[in-house]
Formats: structure tokens, C-alpha cells, sequence
């Protein structure tokens, strides 16, 4: 991704959930679709979401209130509370996987936000293509038999000879990256399938860092989002004019993108220059990090 603006039409329904209850929901659409947990604890929803208990609480309470999650008390284990998605407030389809070329964005990375799309198309690809920074462990989740193979080193004619026996046999193959930090990587084979004549190109996500950070901005929240996924680290903040963003070490930084409205529509762009991050106005910030070993 070039570091010019992209202008995003910003769809209101978006706006229907703070960014914390968005991914609660996915979380238990996951443990409910992928695991087969209906009902799940407030621990279970801290330990698997990375969210802090504070925002856990208010998430859920949202949820309740809107009419999306409902509450029991588990007696038989603690007077404990359990949660679960109200299945008639939640429109989960389950479609079949069609032939065609799966354009798969990892998101957060973490296989507890994989959405169930997600992991039955990357079930039902014959090949799977993966970038370095799609951790394995999201793959492994899904218990795919199909062949995985990494994305760099690999031709993009040789992608487009195995995606047209593939999907001319009624097949399909995945591509599974990072669309932040991997766009400009998996641009050139995209361009080659599509100038391949392969038609059914299909774009999936799991929760989106991007989708988190529209929300942020919109609900005027001021919490942080974090998420670790191996020695990378993912961060979603609100920058308020004239404040410069805490707890910074610029030189682990990779990638930086900057998210702003302007009137009905969201800019975004990637920031070149990590030295000044302050505006004269109301951002929130996508920040990719390196996580040193020690604590990673």
C-alpha cells in the first residue's frame, strides 16, 4: 500500500457496536461456530479477546442492553455467569465455499477472532498461499489437510497455473496475508490472477485492525486496542490534536497508519515520518511494532 490517501465510504452500520463489543461478538461467534461453546465465562471472553476486564464489562453490558448477548447463572459451578450470543439477533449464514481464488486478510491475527468464513473457506482450499506475517498458528486452527506454501518465493505466474487447475476443477486456493503490511507484496499476484481471466476472486477478513480503527474513531471511545501475535505487535489508539501518543519506542515501529473523517467519509494513510505524530487533529493511529524476544 503506497502512502497516499484512501478514501473509505464509511457504512453506518458499522457504528452499531463500540470496538470492544465488535470483538467480543466475534470472539463467541467463534467459540460458538468453530468450537462448538455456545456459553462461555467472563474469563474465558479476558483471556481469548486480550481486552482488559474494565472494557470486557462495559462491552458486555452494551451487548446485553442492545439485545445481542444474553446472561445465566451457572449455579452448578460457582453461582458463575455464562454468556452467548441471542441467536435470533445474530445473522450467521453458512454458505458453501465456491470455486475460485480466496483473497484471505488474517486481521488481528488471532485464531479466537477468526470468523467462521474464514475458517471453512481456509478448510476447503485445495492450496493454501501464506505470507510471513500470517502466524501458523492461525492456520493450524483450522486443521486444514490442504497443502500450505509461503507466498514469498513464489512466481505469481506459477499462482496463477496451480489457481487455474484448481478452480477449473471446481476447486479453490486461499491467499492468506496481512492487507496493512502485506499490500504491496500480494498486489502483483492478484493483478496476474485477474489478468489471467480467473473471474471469482473473493475477498475475506477476520476482525480487521482497520474495521476496529473506524469504529474507534466513531464511537469516541478512548481505549486502546492490543494484540500480540508472535513478535509482532498491533496497537489501535486514539490520538486527541496536539497529544502526542505514550509509550512509543520509534525504533521498533514498522508501520504506521493514520485514520481521520472527513465529513461522510474515512481517510486513511501510512505515515512516513514516525519522528512527529502529532496533528491539529482527531486521529486514531494503527501502529505495527516489533516485540523484542524477551518479551515476546
Amino acid at each position: 500500500m503506497s502512502r497516499e490517501r484512501r478514501n473509505i465510504e464509511l457504512p453506518y452500520r458499522l457504528m452499531d457496536l463500540s470496538p470492544s463489543a465488535r470483538i467480543i461478538v466475534s470472539y463467541l461467534q467463534f467459540e460458538s461456530m468453530i468450537n462448538g461453546r455456545p456459553y462461555v465465562t467472563f474469563n474465558d471472553i479476558v483471556e481469548n479477546t486480550g481486552l482488559s476486564q474494565r472494557a470486557v464489562r462495559g462491552a458486555l453490558s452494551e451487548l446485553k442492553a442492545k439485545g445481542v448477548v444474553e446472561t445465566i447463572l451457572d449455579v452448578s459451578r460457582g453461582r458463575r455467569y455464562l454468556y452467548r450470543l441471542i441467536p435470533s439477533n445474530i445473522s450467521i449464514i453458512e454458505e458453501q465455499v465456491e470455486s475460485g481464488v480466496y483473497l484471505v486478510d488474517v486481521g488481528v491475527g488471532v485464531p479466537s477472532m477468526m470468523s467462521f468464513r474464514v475458517y471453512r473457506t481456509i478448510r476447503a482450499s485445495a492450496i493454501v498461499y501464506y505470507t510471513s506475517h500470517v502466524p501458523r498458528s492461525f492456520l493450524e486452527y483450522t486443521k486444514c489437510t490442504c497443502t500450505s506454501l509461503p507466498l514469498e518465493g513464489t512466481r505469481p505466474d506459477q499462482v496463477v497455473f496451480i489457481a487455474s487447475k484448481v478452480t477449473s476443477s471446481g476447486g479453490s486456493i486461499s491467499i492468506v496475508y496481512d492487507q496493512l503490511l502485506d499490500w504491496e507484496l500480494v498486489d502483483p499476484y492478484i493483478n496476474a490472477i485477474k489478468e489471467s481471466g480467473i473471474k471469482a476472486i473473493r475477498p475475506l477478513s477476520s476482525v480487521s485492525p482497520l474495521i476496529l480503527g473506524i469504529q474507534l474513531l466513531m464511537s469516541k471511545s478512548d481505549e486502546t486496542l492490543s494484540f500480540r501475535r508472535g513478535n509482532l505487535g498491533i496497537r489501535i489508539l486514539r490520538v486527541n490534536p496536539g497529544v502526542e501518543p505514550s509509550n512509543l519506542n520509534r525504533g521498533l515501529l514498522l508501520k504506521v497508519f493514520e485514520i481521520r473523517r472527513i465529513n461522510e467519509l474515512v481517510e486513511m494513510r501510512q505515515l512516513g515520518d514516525f519522528r512527529n505524530l502529532t496533528s491539529d487533529y482527531e486521529k486514531v493511529l494503527l501502529i505495527y511494532e516489533s516485540i523484542p524476544e524477551s518479551t515476546a
